[in-house]
């Protein structure tokens, strides 16, 4: 510290807020701030002498060189770019013409819910924000104000009796304290007296700043609140820059760097604060800019509750707030912070530390706050709401979304990866048909893209189904690939599955049946078993592991068990390898039985083969069961898997995974290169997942234009080669091993290759 700055730690310097409002309440901040004055704006007469003590420099600068807002030097300490709230603006014409003229402050540091409130205003100058505050606490409130400078109490103390009578009080409720802001208790406030301090552009101009902080703590009581408006900056300055006496008349000089302050905050006892608005600083004198530099200012408006508990980083427990919209002066929302305004009656995402000052606050009755749950992290405004809006229907992770996501990532479309158009071409003439022939699901699965369960509603029609099996015939496909959902729960399934049989064997092609095994066991559903291996469909069943505990906490209570016994009688009918012996009266001919792995969580499965073999030894020991291949599948972020990753606040995590993973290897073998899907409405598309992002086959139309493509188009032939529709969840496919609903590519690639 230099020599002109006052030695005594016990008393720092308070200094007269600059306003942000001119005289009929407007913000005063100008465009032309933003221009650098090429002439010296002070001369020798205008600047402060550097012997002075920093009290007798900040007296000098604010009591006898400045008259007013105008004559600053930079926006600093007139520097809010928007309008203080309507509450606060209705007040500003009650109050007398010279404080307002008189009046300095960078933003409006006066929060709602003040009724019958004791505030302190720290470096009140000639009292505007005292007056404001006045008003708003009403007759049963208190308003203190401090300051150090005589010149500037003498004009606020003039006013005391008139403001009073402006406001139809009987007796004035303000007062004002010549003092320090850092010995409050040698003006006779007392430990947890105050509800509210705010402060307007001031505590940057002390040198005791932590003995402010300290002295805040002291007479806030519990769940109190520190609402004020100040200058931070992005590094800690140099000494030439925070002893220069007219850079720190400026509130420039004593800038707090950000993350000192935070640090400053947790000592003295405050666990957290929150940014509640922020606007750039322009200085507008070629001097003072050459000066500082480098250095980057802004104003911010901050709070901080005094509460308990806190942790030193905002975490997410999937709490959320809602607003009742009972404070009279905030009747439609609240704004908790910069970035988060809590509408009337809607949840909103919010982090631990602010459902704990909220509701220590006086502003806690306000609000519904839910419980904490289990830990997600750091706190993420975006994908914290995010989560919550997936959850409750009101976000869908679409095309759009994905591709925001990997924009946040810094990442290439799926096409630009590939590059190679040609690579992502559907030929004419294509090996299978895929049908989604119901959503309904008798599961209601953690990882499920598709958001499949019991709810849903979705069959496809009969004359579909018709159309369907001709467009099998006519397409030229070999295989015939049935899915949902739980398919069996179609009505028609077993015509269709009788009728399938027959078209693909009459042209030896394959049929394949997807299925989660458990409704197979349900007594209504049992004759399907027999139908199955009567049919010599290949069914395919999702099996998320080898043990109860992993497969019930994604599936539910009881579903492996279920699927165990659904597989040994698949077994007793020739299913797997190893089953033929099992069979009832002689020997079985062997049908086949795959099992799907998909993962469950963000990351990607281990390798198929490796995997394969685990659930192999691991279902024979302990269930006696047998099988011919495992698939193992990455997911798509999409449906509740999506909202799975949004909950876990690792959505771009997983998406930014995706693509680190990238084998080109696998996207020569991609599915929707050699199959097309039909969905319940009889249109087309590359693949399953396009149809859950409403991407269907375009094909051209009339008049240049284009159409989705249908089942009908399939009935006059294979279809034309084509692009091929991508998207950012592409990448699900490409990623490791690659993916399809045959498990593992880079598998099938070597294979083919070999």
């Amino acid at each position: 510290m230099t020599d002109h700055v006052e030695k005594n730690p016990s008393r720092g310097l308070s200094a007269d807020p600059p306003s942000g409002l001119s005289s009929d309440g407007a913000p005063a901040a100008s465009a032309d701030l933003s221009r650098a004055r090429l002439v010296p704006s002070l001369d020798g007469s205008q600047i402060p002498d550097a012997k002075l003590s920093v009290h007798e420099q900040i007296r000098a600068y604010y009591g006898d060189i400045l008259d007013g807002s105008d004559d600053l030097k930079t926006n600093a300490a007139c520097c809010s770019q928007s309008a203080p709230p309507r509450y606060v603006i209705d007040v500003m014409p009650l109050i007398a013409d010279e404080i307002i003229e008189r009046f300095y402050g960078c933003g409006s540091p006066i929060p709602p819910a003040l009724e019958s409130c004791t505030v302190v205003d720290l470096g009140c100058g000639v009292g505007r924000d005292v007056y404001a505050i006045s008003k708003l606490v009403g007759p049963s409130g208190t308003v203190i104000g401090v300051d150090m400078t005589p010149s500037q109490l003498r004009v606020a103390e003039k006013y005391r009796d008139e403001q009073a009578k402006r406001f139809g009080f009987d007796d004035s409720n303000v007062e004002f304290k010549l003092g320090y802001i850092e010995d409050l208790a040698a003006l006779g406030i007392e430990d947890e007296s105050v509800d509210l301090v705010v402060s307007n552009c001031v505590i940057n101009l002390t040198p005791f700043k932590k003995q402010v902080f300290e002295e805040i703590h002291r007479v806030l009581k519990p769940g109190g609140e520190l609402f004020f408006s100040d200058v931070f900056c992005d590094r800690r300055l140099p000494d030439e820059v925070r002893n220069d006496p007219v850079l720190r008349g400026e509130c420039l000089g004593g800038a707090l760097y950000q993350e000192d302050f935070r640090r400053m905050l947790r000592d003295v006892g405050f666990g957290d604060y929150l940014v509640v608005s922020e606007d750039e600083i322009h200085i507008a004198d070629l001097a003072m800019e050459t000066k500082v530099g480098f250095s980057g200012f802004v104003s911010q408006t901050v709070r901080v509750i005094k509460t308990d508990g806190l942790e030193d980083r905002h975490e997410n427990y999937g709490q959320t707030a809602v607003y009742k919209g009972t404070i009279p002066e905030m009747p439609r929302y609240f704004d908790l912070t910069e970035d988060i305004r809590l509408i009337k009656g809607r949840k909103t995402a919010i982090s631990g530390n602010m459902a704990k000052m909220l509701a220590a606050s006086r502003y806690g009755a306000h609000f519904d706050i839910s419980e904490a749950r289990e830990h997600r992290g750091a706190f993420d405004r975006r994908s914290a709401q995010d989560a919550l809006d997936a959850a409750r229907g009101k976000l869908r992770v679409d095309a759009a979304y994905l591709d925001e996501a990997l924009a946040r990532c810094g990442q290439p479309s799926f096409a630009d990866r590939v590059s190679a158009p040609e690579v992502l071409t559907a030929p004419e003439g294509l090996s299978t048909l895929q049908v989604n022939i119901t959503y309904r699901c008798n599961l209601q699965c953690r990882h499920c893209y598709l958001e499949c369960s019991p709810r849903r509603t979705e069959m496809m029609s009969r004359e579909i189904m018709e159309k369907v099996l001709d467009a099998y015939d006519a397409g030229g496909f070999a295989t015939l690939d049935i899915t949902g959902g739980s398919p069996e729960l179609h009505p028609d399934f077993s015509w269709f599955l009788a009728e399938a049989a027959l078209r693909v064997g009459s042209r030896g092609g394959k049929l394949i049946v997807r299925t989660n095994l458990t409704l197979l066991e349900k007594p209504q559903y049992r004759h399907l078993l027999d139908e199955l291996a009567a049919s010599g469909a290949q069914v395919s069943a999702s099996l998320p592991y080898y043990d109860a505990a992993a497969t019930d906490a994604q599936r539910g209570n009881g579903v492996f068990e279920a699927a165990m016994r659904v597989i040994k009688e698949l077994n007793a009918r020739g299913y797997g390898a190893s089953a033929a012996s099992g069979a009832p009266g002689g020997e079985a001919p062997h049908l086949q039985l795959d099992l799907a792995y998909n993962v469950s969580g963000p990351f990607l499965p281990p390798p198929q083969d490796l995997l394969e073999d685990l659930y192999r030894a691991e279902l024979a020991h302990a269930e006696g069961v047998a099988f011919d291949n495992l698939f193992a599948f990455n997911n798509w972020p999409l449906g509740r898997f999506a909202q799975n990753l949004l909950a876990a606040g690792l959505f771009d995590d997983y998406a930014n995974l995706l693509v680190e993973n990238f084998n080109a290897l696998a996207v020569q073998r991609l599915m929707c290169r050699d199959q097309v899907n039909v969905d319940v409405d009889g249109r087309l598309y590359d693949c399953e997942v396009n149809h859950v992002l409403g991407m269907p086959i375009e094909l051209a139309g009339r008049n240049g234009g284009v159409r989705d493509a249908t089942v009908d188009d399939l009935l006059a032939g294979p279809l034309p080669k084509r692009a091929i529709r991508t998207h950012p969840a592409c990448y699900s496919c490409s990623a490791g091993s690659g993916s399809s609903c045959s498990g593992s590519l880079v598998r099938d690639a070597l294979s083919a290759q070999a």
